[in-house]
C-alpha cells in the first residue's frame, strides 16, 4: 500500500480543484499512520487527543466530497485518481482500527491483572478501623463497629 507520501509525489497536476482534498487526506493518513506506531509501540489505546484529530480531518474530508459533487461530474481520470486516494485512507483507516482494537484487549487485560491483584492483595490484608489501626480480634472476629465503640 503507497504512504501519503509516496501518493502525494504522484499527484497528476492536471486536478488542481483536489488540492484541498489532497491536502485533507494527506494529513489524515499522516495522524492515522503517527498514531499506528504509538500503538505499535504499545502504548494505551486512550489517544483522545487524535481521535479528535481523525474525526474533524475525516468530516471536513466528507464536506469536500460533497462540494465536488455538487459542483459537476468528475472525469475518469478524476474518478479513478479520487477511488486511489479514498481507498488509500480507508486502508490506513482498517489498520488503525484494527491496531486499536487490540490496544484495547491488552489495556482491558492490565486492568483485570490489577484488578485480581488488588483482591489476592485484600484477601490477606488485615482489616483496619476507622482510625488506621487494625481492630482488637482477642474475641475471635473483629467488629464491625467504629474503633472507639468496639
Amino acid at each position: 500500500m503507497p504512504s501519503a507520501r509516496q501518493t502525494a509525489d504522484r499527484k497528476p497536476a492536471g486536478f488542481p480543484r483536489f488540492a484541498g482534498l489532497d491536502a485533507l487526506i494527506d494529513r489524515l493518513v499522516a495522524v492515522i499512520d503517527e498514531e499506528n506506531a504509538l500503538l505499535a509501540g504499545g502504548m494505551p489505546a486512550s489517544l483522545a487527543a487524535t481521535t479528535g484529530v481523525k474525526s474533524n480531518l475525516a468530516g471536513s474530508i466528507e464536506d469536500h466530497l460533497k462540494a465536488l459533487g455538487a459542483a459537476g461530474p468528475v472525469t475518469d481520470a478524476e474518478r479513478a485518481y479520487l477511488d486511489e486516494r479514498i481507498g488509500l485512507v480507508q486502508s490506513k483507516a482498517r489498520d488503525n482500527l484494527s491496531r486499536l482494537a487490540g490496544a484495547i484487549g491488552a489495556s482491558r487485560r492490565r486492568i483485570a491483572a490489577v484488578v485480581a491483584a488488588v483482591r489476592e492483595t485484600s484477601a490477606v490484608a488485615p482489616v483496619y478501623g476507622r482510625t488506621g489501626c487494625a481492630p482488637d480480634t482477642s474475641a475471635g472476629r473483629p467488629s464491625l463497629l467504629p474503633d472507639r465503640l468496639a
